[in-house]
């Protein structure tokens, strides 16, 4: 039977990645921890009424899965990214995570979807061949989103003693750097702000960073497909959306950095 064996390998994965901060780590649990929910509501929904347990024991089983279910919303908080992306910082490094865009969050919800099929079909299927082809497409497809979920783990607002750099691998290039003395001012975005956008269009609150004179921005492939304009931008302020922007301008306070 592959049921027991799926399901052990994802709690098993989840408990690793929960007790080792990561940003490989945040994307796993943000992943699996779902399919897990998903896999604990069905059990209770179709357990039948004739069985031996009890009601004691089904409302426990009923109160486990809301516990999951909060317990697997917390991961997607901000405080609980932050987290795993400082866990993989370097000296005096502060991360900040980035919200992602719009644009990507749809396909990884279709992936996230095909996944959790084939995992359905891999833990209930009554035959050995289609379990095992549909383990083999779960694993495929996990690989495949789970590489990709990771770029989105590793898009980070970093403050360093020296200065502010943006490091995120799907809207640029190369990580933007700028060094203390020639950032004039970081601080939400005013509305109608012309300053750059490298968030790719996101919700939330977005920060500005105002500049003291034009830098370089090379932007990836896909990031000057979102912002219509070519790979590498001269500008002279550039917006961010750091997942916890009160923490992120609390954090640029305590360095000294000119908040205007």
């Amino acid at each position: 039977m592959l049921s027991p064996f799926l399901v052990w390998a994802a709690w098993a994965f989840v408990a690793v990645a929960v007790l080792v901060p990561h940003p490989l780590s945040l994307s796993t649990v943000r992943f699996v921890a779902p399919l897990l929910v998903m896999h604990g509501g069905w059990l209770i929904i179709t357990e039948p009424r004739g069985s031996d347990i009890t009601d004691a024991e089904r409302w426990g089983s009923v109160g486990g899965f809301f516990v999951m279910l909060t317990v697997a919303i917390a991961t997607y908080a901000a405080t609980y990214g932050v987290a795993h992306a400082q866990a993989a910082a370097y000296g005096h490094e502060r991360r900040h995570l980035l919200r992602p865009p719009i644009s990507v969050i749809l396909p990884l919800v279709v992936v996230w979807l095909a996944v959790a099929t084939s995992a359905a079909v891999a833990v209930h299927a009554t035959s050995l061949v289609v379990a095992a082809i549909a383990t083999a497409i779960f694993a495929a497809l996990t690989a495949f989103a789970l590489r990709r979920a990771m770029v989105l783990a590793r898009r980070w607002l970093v403050f360093v003693p020296a200065g502010i750099a943006v490091h995120d691998p799907l809207m640029l290039r190369d990580t933007f750097m700028v060094r203390s003395q020639f950032v004039r001012a970081l601080h939400v975005a005013p509305h109608g702000t012309e300053a750059f956008d490298t968030t790719g269009t996101t919700w939330g609150v977005a920060i500005e960073l105002v500049l003291s004179h034009p830098h370089d921005v090379s932007l990836s492939e896909f990031g000057a497909r979102i912002g219509r304009t070519l790979d590498r931008v001269h500008v002279t302020a550039l917006l961010v959306a750091p997942s916890h922007p009160g923490r992120a301008l609390a954090n640029d306070a305590a360095g000294e950095h000119r908040t205007v």
